[in-house]
Order: C-alpha cells, then sequence, then structure tokens
C-alpha cells in the first residue's frame, strides 16, 4: 500500500514578523508525519484576504493543481483555507471531484469527521468575518465624524500628520502654493488651465502623484501635469479642508466628490482649508463654465480671435503667423475670401498694427476702470440642505416608533430640532446665493498690461469688443488703413443686463469716460 500523499496550505491577510506562516508549516508538517503522510507540496499565500476567489490567490492556484495527486489538503486551521462559504464550498467540491479530503493541524477537521464539522466551522469562518468587516466599517464611521484621516493618500496639497487614531491632513505648502497661484491667476489674471499646466511642466513642478512619491522617498515616474490633473486638484472639496465621498451611485472621483457631512448637516473638516469659500465657489464656477464637449470650438493664443470679424461675411477673421529674418509679418486673414474657393474678395490685414490699434483704443476707453470678478454663490449649501432635509425625515420616521417619554425620543427630537436650524439656515444660503460682481481691486489697465495674449483677450470679450474689418480697396496703397476698421464695445459684462434707462445713462457714461 502507497504511502498517503499530502499537500500543506497557508494563507496570511497581512505579513508581520510575530505572524510568519514558518509555526503553522511545521505544525503542519508534524501532524503530517504523525500520520504518516508524505508531504509533497507546500503553498503560501502572502497578504491575500481569506474572502478573495481561489483563483485570484497564487498559492491557493498551487493547491489546486496538485489535488489530482494529493490525496490530503492540510492547513493549521479552517480559517486558513477562507473566510468565505462559498469559496470554501468551491474548493471542497474541487477536492471531492478528485477524491481529496481537506483537513486542519489543529484536529478540529479531520479524516474522520471532516464530511460532518466542515461546513459548519465554514459559515462560522464566514461569520467571523462578517463581524470583522462590520467592526472596521463602524470604526470607519467613527474617525470619519471626528475629520480623522482614513487612510490611502492625503488629498494634493495636504500631507497626513498625527497618531494611529486620530491623523489629520495639515498643509503640504509646496502643493498649496501651486493650487493658491493657479486659482489666483485663473480668476484675476486671465489664465487657463491649460497654460498653467504648460508652465508647471516647463517649472518642473512635480503633479500629485510624483510629488506624493518624492515625499515618501520613493522613485518617480516621469508624470506630468495635464489640465484635467489641475482642474481635478482645484475642482474637489477637500481644499477646503473637508473630508469627501463620492456621490451614491458613481465612482469616486474629483468630479463627483461631495463633502461628508455630520449629524447637523456641516461637512466634515479633516484639516485647515487651502482655498477660501469665496475663491473655490468662483474657482469651481469658472471650470464648469469653461468645459467644452468633443467637437466645439476652441481659442487659439491670437489676441483677436473671435473679436475680429469680416465686414463681407462676419466670419472671423484668423491669424496667419508668418515670420521672415526674424521680422513678424503676420496677418488676420477671413479664409471665406481666400482661393478660388473664395465667395467674396479677399480680406487680409497686418495684424501688428491691428493689434497696436485695438490695445490704444482698448485702453483709452476702459483703462482706468476698475475690473469686476463674477463670484458665483456657494452651491453646496443646496446639496447640504439635501442631505440634512432627508436625516430630518429619516430621524421623524424613526420618532414615531419610539416612547414619547423615553431617552431615545429625546435624544432624536434634539437631533431634529439642531437639523431644523441648520435647514433654515441652509434655506436661506440657498435663497439669497445670488452671483455678484466683486471689486478685485486693481484696473482694467493695470490687469493688461500684466497679462498674456490669451489674458488680453479674456478681457477684451469681458468688455463686449467687436472689430469689423472691411478689404482693403484695390489699388490703394499698401499701408495701414484705419478707416478699414470699425471697433466697438458692449460695455463691461457687469454692466450688462440692466434696465433700458439705466443702460443709456451708462452708455453716456462711457463715451464721456473715451473722450475725457
Amino acid at each position: 500500500m502507497s504511502q498517503p500523499t499530502c499537500v500543506i496550505y497557508d494563507r496570511l491577510s497581512r505579513l508581520f514578523a510575530e505572524e510568519a506562516p514558518d509555526h503553522r508549516i511545521a505544525a503542519c508538517k508534524s501532524y503530517a508525519e504523525a500520520r504518516g503522510w508524505k508531504v509533497v507540496h507546500v503553498a503560501t499565500d502572502t497578504n491575500v484576504s481569506g474572502a478573495s476567489k481561489l483563483e485570484d490567490r497564487p498559492g491557493m492556484r498551487e493547491v489546486l493543481a496538485w489535488l489530482p495527486r494529493a490525496d490530503y489538503v492540510l492547513a493549521a486551521k479552517l480559517d486558513r483555507y477562507a473566510r468565505s462559504v462559498l469559496e470554501f464550498q468551491r474548493l471542497l467540491r474541487a477536492a471531492d471531484s478528485t477524491r481529496t479530503t481537506i483537513v486542519t493541524a489543529d484536529g478540529v477537521v479531520s479524516p474522520e469527521n471532516a464530511s460532518i464539522i466542515i461546513n459548519v466551522l465554514a459559515a462560522f469562518a464566514e461569520y467571523e468575518r462578517d463581524m470583522i468587516t462590520a467592526r472596521i466599517t463602524e470604526s470607519k464611521k467613527h474617525f470619519r465624524s471626528r475629520g480623522n484621516h482614513l487612510g490611502g493618500l492625503a488629498p494634493y496639497g495636504y500631507a497626513v500628520s498625527g497618531p494611529v487614531n486620530n491623523k489629520r491632513w495639515v498643509i503640504d505648502e509646496t502643493a498649496a502654493a501651486v493650487l493658491r497661484e493657479a486659482t489666483d491667476r485663473l480668476l484675476r489674471h486671465g489664465a487657463s488651465l491649460s497654460g498653467l499646466a504648460r508652465e508647471l511642466n516647463d517649472r518642473g513642478t512635480l503633479p500629485p502623484a510624483d510629488h506624493a512619491r518624492q515625499r515618501a522617498g520613493r522613485e518617480l515616474r516621469g508624470q506630468r501635469w495635464h489640465s484635467t490633473t489641475l482642474r481635478d486638484a482645484l475642482y474637489s472639496p477637500a481644499v477646503r479642508g473637508w473630508l469627501i465621498q463620492a456621490v451614491p451611485g458613481t465612482k469616486r472621483g474629483a468630479l463627483t466628490n461631495q463633502p461628508v457631512l455630520d449629524a447637523a448637516g456641516n461637512p466634515v473638516s479633516a484639516g485647515p482649508a487651502i482655498l477660501s469659500a469665496e475663491d473655490w465657489s468662483a474657482v469651481r464656477a469658472l471650470i464648469d463654465g469653461k468645459a467644452r464637449g468633443r467637437g466645439s470650438d476652441r481659442t487659439g493664443k491670437a489676441l483677436l480671435l473671435h473679436i475680429a470679424r469680416c465686414s463681407e461675411c462676419d466670419g472671423p477673421m484668423y491669424r496667419q503667423r508668418r515670420t521672415v529674418n526674424g521680422k513678424d509679418y503676420s496677418s488676420y486673414v477671413c479664409r471665406k475670401g481666400v482661393g478660388k474657393l473664395g465667395i467674396h474678395r479677399p480680406n487680409v490685414a497686418t495684424a501688428n498694427y491691428i493689434e497696436e490699434f485695438v490695445t490704444a483704443d482698448f485702453l483709452r476707453r476702459f483703462g482706468d476702470f476698475t475690473l469686476m470678478r463674477w463670484a458665483e454663490p456657494d452651491g453646496s449649501a443646496v446639496l447640504q440642505l439635501s442631505e440634512v432635509t432627508q436625516q430630518i425625515e429619516r430621524l421623524a420616521g424613526n420618532l414615531a416608533q419610539l416612547d414619547p417619554n423615553g431617552t431615545a425620543a429625546r435624544v432624536a427630537i434634539a437631533q431634529i430640532t439642531a437639523l431644523e436650524a441648520r435647514q433654515a439656515e441652509l434655506q436661506r444660503e440657498s435663497a439669497h446665493a445670488v452671483g455678484r460682481w466683486v471689486d478685485t481691486g486693481t484696473t482694467i489697465g493695470s490687469e493688461w498690461r500684466q497679462r498674456d495674449d490669451e489674458g488680453r483677450r479674456a478681457l477684451l470679450a469681458d468688455l463686449g469688443a467687436r472689430l469689423e474689418i472691411r478689404p482693403a480697396v484695390p489699388g490703394a496703397p499698401r499701408r495701414f488703413d484705419a478707416g478699414r476698421l470699425k471697433l466697438s464695445y458692449e460695455g463691461p459684462a457687469w454692466r450688462r443686463g440692466v434696465d433700458p434707462l439705466t443702460a443709456s445713462e451708462l452708455e453716456a457714461d462711457l463715451e464721456e469716460a473715451a473722450w475725457n
């Protein structure tokens, strides 16, 4: 009679020095030797959950491959095999198909009682796993309510500090400075996300993932900033210092995350804010307003793009770049007047002269005007109002089932009272949260001098600038002719949309300011 064969299996959810598998494998070998079994293979899984599928574990795949050639599979305890009844039953079915017996070295499951006791013990193993999961869930809920960091990387702009059970966010000044500068330039200096991303790359500023690796002393991956990377970092509620979670039913992401709210409906703070409420709301509104779908028009770098129009077809005039011997001979051209397929006579004008003309006229009219910025309301008030209303409805439903004179009812009533006060506050914020124009503390002329062409074009658009260019008269001298240009302005965006009488007065003010 041949000697029975045995495969030993061991699994660890986490690898710690005091939990190394050696002593359990040694116990299995002693058990096999006492039974007269020959150990033909030892398989181990490290950092593998007992709830994971059998085929997802490298060591268990080895065990499954050995089943046709082994009489027994041996583990130190039942929970080493699995903490899921479903996965354990899959293992049992696989072993049964090869007439292999599953046993444990602690004697709980032996060849004699395996068929009776094994399913009962597996059920207890799953129960234990559920209890562990419940404890972890409750623990996370508790720490989340306190604003503690729950693991993983901190959001860009923060680092994690504090003892194990009280970790909080602290500001990472290097990263926070990037976010503050980007916000300031987006809101007050006409910058764009793509332009800022290029600058960050040119300056060698590390993007979020590589910044975190450098801080942890890990190898960098050579990643770069993209406009979406910067957008996500600025858009996230985390920059207010709030714990975040995904909107129910959506994947976790910067555009779908929302603040975690406490019992009173307030965002739970995990650390100090990087951006003020006003700046964060404004930058989110700006990002939302500039979101474009695939196939939509996109702006380039020309100063007068979408401002210079052709008098023949009212189409846009595009800047055609041309440099000869270091000199700029660029021009604005209407594409509908070019070549054999043109629908009207050619319309071309020297770019430099036109841009100088528009710049001089614009600054003369509006250079001393105060620059205003549109401040969007903080939309989080509406979001928080919805959450608070739901909490009130849930508590009110529970209250009907409680003893009116009991302690639980008094606690529920106190919670409802606090939530109703917060609800009223949020309703006031939502009802009066209208956008407004805010003084930036600088003049249009001063801001013009600080911006590049992209930012200056934004200023022209804010003032409603429109430049109509007429084709040159055939045979006319080839020099700049301001008579071909008709420059008009709707006026500052913060003065539009008023009643006709006020509009007439503002128009008179503009004319007077232009000539004084």
